[in-house]
């Protein structure tokens, strides 16, 4: 790699160092924020690796958005990177080996940052060999690291969720801790976020996974038919006996009417059912729900039975909306474009970066089904060798709803969309710093700068403020 193409990545900020690269080689990010090792990326490489350099925090993101590491190193010669740097460690959690400057080994934070986050670490001046053994060790270190909830979940065709958002992997890892039990599962959300998704997955990762997984929408079936579909009749079983040693999946439970709430609750009590000949027999199904996010409502005026959905809800989960993750709207949308590649083979090759600002600035009402409709729409009706906004069907109609304020890349929408999830989350929190940064999955110090650098002021908006600091 000749030096003057390394300091023209450096400047540009892409930080791609290029190079001969094979299918074996094992890929490394190295983020340098210091830009003061060059020699390092180069060394590496020379023994094997892809690197990837990073020599700020929105290229290491975007790197580690776009590619799949099993291993990096991060470069701290600064005290005053550490911030920085402690983000990068926290939201990604691969097997990091820092290189320190040796003074900055006493500081007691930089000591406990890397003890939390990095595999190991080795003092400047570093010895390239040795580096590069640690590397080797780490990487076959990750290898035998069971794999995340999310490529768990992921790997089962039947249950494809897409998204690496930080809500996205907390659904994945609350979708796994309840996969482990047996008890009922309630999940809302809007439309189109994939309820009976998560539900399959749900069931999918149980130990049910062998029996039946039955759905039922308590929406679509008229209201005198309702009781014969679900507990059967004299010469028909009911979905309930169906299910029997497996999953129920019971979607828009709120439309459930208030007979048939009972007897699903004197079901769930005894577990019996009327075998038609004046006797009972026990069914062994787990009970998955779903609704919208209007079921305390209907508790409330007392369209749904109170007791029922306590005896429903035992473990909830919530599914976010599109709008409060729309980092994943990129990965979504080539998801969808690759299952319907075929009905337009070879003739569109992906999205036109005007496309992908329209999808990031949009508000997404309809949510994950909204996007796979437009995607699919937008491959019949594209006349080119990109997918235009046009043809997504939303035109210019992010760019004129923002004003001369609207984003103009997609560096800017992704800061505007997580400078509002954070603003969403402190108000769920009642702006309790503490509760909110352990809900995100970082430290108070990196919340307070998240929200400095997105400019999210808590000043004054809450009955509540007295609390964010405790």
């Amino acid at each position: 790699m000749n030096t003057t193409q390394h300091n023209d990545n450096k400047r540009a900020g892409t930080g791609r160092v290029t190079g001969k690269r094979s299918s074996s080689e094992r890929s490394v990010l190295v983020c340098d924020l210091s830009q003061t090792q060059a020699a390092l990326s180069e060394d590496i490489q020379k023994a094997g690796w892809k690197v990837d350099l990073a020599t700020n925090t929105a290229t290491a993101e975007k790197c580690l958005y776009n590619h799949e590491y099993h291993v990096g190193v991060v470069v701290l010669t600064d005290a005053a990177q550490l911030q920085d740097l402690e983000e990068i460690l926290t939201r990604h959690h691969l097997h990091w080996v820092a290189v320190v400057e040796p003074d900055l080994i006493n500081d007691e934070k930089v000591a406990s940052t890397i003890s939390d986050h990095c595999h190991d670490y080795h003092t400047l001046p570093y010895d390239h060999k040795q580096l590069v053994a640690t590397l080797g060790h780490a990487y076959g270190m990750s290898v035998l690291r069971p794999k995340p909830a999310m490529q768990d979940i992921m790997a089962d065709e039947d249950t494809k969720m897409v998204g690496q958002s930080e809500s996205m992997l907390a659904l994945y890892a609350t979708i796994k801790k309840s996969s482990r039990v047996d008890a009922p599962v309630m999940i809302t959300g809007e439309t189109g976020t994939g309820k009976e998704l998560v539900g399959r997955a749900l069931h999918n990762q149980s130990p049910r996974n062998d029996g039946p997984f039955v759905t039922v929408s308590c929406a679509t079936i008229p209201e005198g038919q309702i009781s014969e579909v679900l507990f059967g009749s004299d010469s028909e079983k009911g979905k309930l006996e169906e299910a029997n040693g497996g999953s129920l999946f019971l979607d828009s439970i709120t439309d459930l009417p208030a007979t048939q709430q009972m007897l699903l609750l004197r079901f769930m009590q005894s577990g019996l059912l009327d075998d038609g000949k004046g006797g009972q027999h026990q069914i062994d199904v787990r009970i998955i729900t779903s609704c919208h996010n209007n079921i305390d409502e209907a508790v409330k005026v007392g369209t749904f039975r109170e007791d029922l959905y306590y005896r429903l809800n035992i473990l909830h989960i919530e599914i976010p909306p599109l709008r409060e993750r729309i980092g994943d709207v990129d990965s979504l949308a080539q998801f969808f474009f690759n299952q319907f590649t075929a009905e337009s083979p070879g003739r569109i090759k992906g999205f036109s970066q005007q496309a992908k600002i329209a999808m990031h600035q949009h508000h997404w009402p309809g949510n994950v089904r909204e996007l796979l409709n437009r995607v699919r729409q937008s491959m019949v009706m594209c006349e080119s060798s990109l997918i235009q906004a046009i043809d997504l069907g939303l035109g210019t109609q992010g760019a004129a709803d923002g004003g001369s304020d609207a984003p103009t890349n997609l560096d800017e929408v992704r800061a505007k969309a997580e400078g509002d999830f954070i603003r969403k989350a402190l108000e769920r929190n009642y702006n309790n710093v503490t509760e909110t940064a352990g809900q995100l999955g970082v430290s108070r110090v990196t919340l307070y700068r998240l929200m400095k650098k997105y400019g999210v002021n808590i000043a004054g908006s809450g009955r509540r403020n007295a609390a964010t600091s405790k």
